[in-house]
């Protein structure tokens, strides 16, 4: 019942591709030999992978189960090939920093902005991952800087964590509760809230205070970045919670940030190799972004609507 790996990646590219030529066509290969493959994989499995109707298939549920494991082996495949284009990239670049989207896509950039107005060149290389991929690149040793929200153990690694305020409501430009100053667990009764992930470590805290407060709120939609709340706010889909950090990146966008009665401080989480040749670019990388966050905290506080 084993398949080889050839077999895995007809399986994948028809599933990928929905079509058997279209998976041909990517595989460098041809119509009928990827049919006769597919019927030699089924032969093998003992189950029918497809639907055959005239020249279109349709996957069974077998073969929907089947390919979340495939995706799963895909993953680790793809996990490898990062650390090896990082390990690639090692001479070539000076700085090397592995970062969740939402401070690569908000803090990063300004600190990486203000390294270039001055005279000391580096050349820095952002890898942005997932925080369940972080724990495996830091495995690998050859990024300088690791940036994520939770700090967790690491034996190789130096960690501490920033506080760089606390989260703020988003809501779309003219909703009704723009109008208020600071919006309280209880505004949100009933109200369409976009959610984040159910690995997100803020959305727990988050659930923790309207849990308290007895606040139901509907459920408008789940996303895993920041940006895509801010994106989806913008929209009208809903309203939400976000890190102060994101807010501040997008003002001027068509969204309002307004603050919670209820203080959810919320901290970035950073790492480095223990041992490094570049200690000194990793401290001051650090001092700056430190200059950096309470810059975007001050932006940020000059746009909520001051506190009655």
């Amino acid at each position: 019942m084993k398949l080889n790996q050839r077999q895995i990646d007809v399986f994948n590219a028809v599933m990928v591709n929905k079509s058997i030529t279209a998976a041909a066509t990517r595989l460098g290969s041809s119509q009928p030999t990827l049919s006769r493959e597919i019927r030699e994989i089924e032969s093998r499995l003992g189950f029918d992978l497809f639907l055959r109707f005239g020249k279109r298939l349709t996957p069974t549920e077998q073969a929907l189960l089947l390919h979340e494991v495939v995706l799963r082996s895909f993953v680790g495949l793809d996990e490898i090939g990062r650390a090896a284009s990082a390990i690639r990239t090692y001479n070539a670049a000076n700085f090397r920093i592995a970062s969740i989207p939402a401070y690569a896509e908000s803090i990063v950039p300004r600190v990486i902005q203000r390294f270039e107005t001055t005279r000391e060149a580096v050349l820095f290389s952002i890898h942005s991952h997932e925080e369940s991929s972080l724990r495996h690149e830091m495995t690998t040793q050859v990024f300088d800087l690791f940036l994520a929200e939770t700090l967790f153990q690491r034996e190789s690694a130096t960690g501490q964590t920033v506080y760089v305020g606390d989260m703020v409501c988003v809501l779309p430009q003219g909703h009704p509760l723009a109008a208020r100053a600071r919006l309280t667990p209880q505004d949100f009764a009933g109200q369409p809230f976009i959610y984040f992930g159910q690995n997100d470590p803020y959305r727990h805290k988050l659930d923790a205070v309207f849990h308290q407060a007895d606040v139901i709120r509907d459920y408008a939609a789940e996303t895993t970045t920041a940006a895509s709340v801010c994106a989806m706010a913008a929209a009208g889909v809903g309203i939400s919670i976000i890190n102060p950090l994101t807010a501040a990146s997008h003002l001027g966008m068509p969204v309002a940030f307004r603050r919670l009665s209820v203080a959810v401080p919320y901290h970035l989480a950073l790492w480095h190799p223990a041992r490094s040749t570049r200690q000194a670019q990793v401290q001051r990388f650090i001092t700056t972004l430190h200059e950096v966050a309470a810059q975007m905290a001050a932006e940020l506080a000059r746009h909520l609507t001051p506190m009655p």
